[in-house]
């Protein structure tokens, strides 16, 4: 396959959930929970791949350091499972089976995406080959600042559970629930 083709599918397939999105017929996150779940499961991975990544030395480890280890390893598995279990279940309830599965996919990729780019401007500010440190660090607080200037549009744009339940008549009043 061409890679002209992969990119012309790819801009296809975020052209589909854009439009879906724009006109409330898919759900992107369904609440900020669902948000945070989704970019807090990245960073519990990490810390799990991080723990796991000294198993290879586990044989030279005192019993101590293994108990450490292995606690280390359930608990920070455990809640990235956790988070990751709370996105999907939010992407199905809200999407249905088979476009759940694909915008659990999607969610994953984008907010893997927008964490490896502010991860990267970030580190290209405090690269040591670097000479202008000072012009970076305004750049990457020019980048917080857009960022915290974008977040609310963004995050209203992109958590959009309610909107999407209200356009298909779906019951979302709180109060309705704790009455019952």
């Amino acid at each position: 396959m061409d890679e002209n083709t992969i990119f012309i599918a790819l801009g296809l397939l975020c052209l589909f959930v854009l439009i879906g999105i724009v006109s409330n017929k898919i759900i992107f996150f369904d609440s900020d929970e669902d948000l945070w779940a989704n970019i807090l499961f990245f960073f519990w991975a990490l810390c799990f791949v991080g723990v796991a990544s000294l198993y290879p030395d586990l044989e030279t480890y005192t019993i101590i350091q293994k108990i450490f280890f292995w606690l280390g390893a359930v608990i920070f598995g455990s809640i990235a499972l956790g988070c990751l279990g709370k996105t999907f279940s939010a992407t199905i309830k809200g999407n249905g089976i088979i476009l759940g599965l694909f915008m659990l996919v999607f969610k994953l990729l984008f907010t893997l995406v927008m964490i490896l780019f502010i991860l990267g401007k970030i580190s290209e500010a405090f690269d040591d080959d670097n000479k202008k440190k000072k012009g970076n660090i305004v750049i990457l607080l020019a980048v917080f600042a857009l960022l915290k200037i974008f977040w609310k549009p963004l995050k209203s744009f992109f958590v959009n559970g309610d909107r999407v339940r209200a356009k298909r008549g779906e019951l979302i009043s709180i109060e309705s629930d704790t009455a019952n």
